[in-house]
């Protein structure tokens, strides 16, 4: 009898702590627009008049009198949530011929994979919105590039951007959202780096908790998401789901609040079927198809609530007629 030897030691084997596999990072949809629970598939929602909120009232009362009388105008939106669902088939094949290291795996795998698929969709349809002019308050330019020689004003600029959202609605944007290119020039910008950093810093790059700290916001975001925007069996082509070079202040709560506004919010749905309003679960064995499936989905609408509320930056790497200075 031989003697096995070299190769015919080991017989190759699919590792199990290790993969190339390809997940969605740096999504950020809900941080942009809150969750509403909401117990009706479609329905409104009040909207108060501001101008009545924030209007100064006589308050004398003359002796022998009745208080003076204040109104509430109030208006509504509406949201109708939308049915979000993906599945994923493990053919019976696949759960026989397994190896036992894939076991676990299997459903875990499909489960991940049916809720990325989920979730990179309701961020693209977030972040798409948001990043359009036309559905916030201002869209503004820049006068000077973030990148050119004079290396800009970022600081100013995106100022001013919050100063407009104040100005026209009381509310300070205690958010800034940054498209992942905006964000490399701005923390690489010599205005920026000396208004967070103070002069004679040394170099060095800003962080964001940094940046965060020195415009007052509550949350800074960088949208670092891309999406594959080829069809399938195609070579992928990645896309942006926020345009960037672009920067987005903004106001919203850190949630749903029926006491302060939002700039957006997300309408979901618990239905009937559902146990949770984002649910997983196992369909049974189809003897027709010789498979199982696991499934996930949700109801849900997102809805620009207050424009005003909103103001985007568009195009910071290059230089504008007219834009902010």
């Amino acid at each position: 009898m031989g003697i096995a030897t070299g190769r015919d030691l080991h017989i190759d084997q699919n590792l199990t702590n290790v993969a190339l596999a390809y997940r969605p990072a740096g999504m950020i949809a809900d941080a942009i627009a809150p969750i509403v629970i909401v117990d009706k598939e479609t329905n409104v929602y009040p909207v108060f008049n501001q101008g009545e909120a924030l209007a100064i009232n006589s308050t004398l009362r003359a002796r022998n009198t009745p208080a003076q009388r204040i109104t509430r105008s109030v208006s509504s939106g509406n949201y109708a949530c939308k049915n979000y669902a993906l599945a994923y088939d493990q053919p019976i094949e696949d759960r026989a011929n397994m190896d036992a290291a894939y076991a676990y795996q299997l459903d875990i795998g499909a489960t991940t994979a049916v809720l990325d698929g989920l979730m990179l969709d309701w961020d693209k349809r977030v972040l798409q919105q948001v990043g359009s002019a036309t559905n916030v308050s201002t869209g503004f330019l820049t006068g000077s590039s973030w990148t050119g020689a004079t290396n800009g004003d970022p600081i100013s600029q995106i100022w001013r951007a919050m100063e407009q959202v104040q100005q026209t609605t009381a509310y300070k944007p205690n958010s800034l959202l940054f498209g992942w290119k905006a964000w490399n020039f701005f923390r690489r910008n010599v205005n920026a780096r000396n208004f967070v950093l103070g002069t004679n810093n040394g170099g060095g790059a800003v962080t964001r908790q940094q940046t965060q700290a020195a415009f007052e916001v509550d949350r800074l975001l960088v949208s670092n998401a891309f999406y594959n925007s080829a069809n399938e069996a195609q070579a992928a082509v990645l896309a942006n789901t926020f345009p960037a070079d672009a920067v987005l202040a903004y106001y919203a709560p850190a949630a749903a609040s029926r006491e302060t506004p939002s700039f957006m919010y997300s309408f979901r749905w618990q239905a009937p079927q559902l146990p949770t309003p984002l649910a997983v679960y196992r369909h049974p064995y189809d003897s027709k198809a010789q498979n199982d499936s696991i499934e996930a989905g949700y109801y849900q609408d997102e809805r620009i609530t207050s424009a005003a509320l909103g103001a985007l930056m568009l195009g910071v790497g290059s230089a504008q007629a007219n834009g902010l200075t």
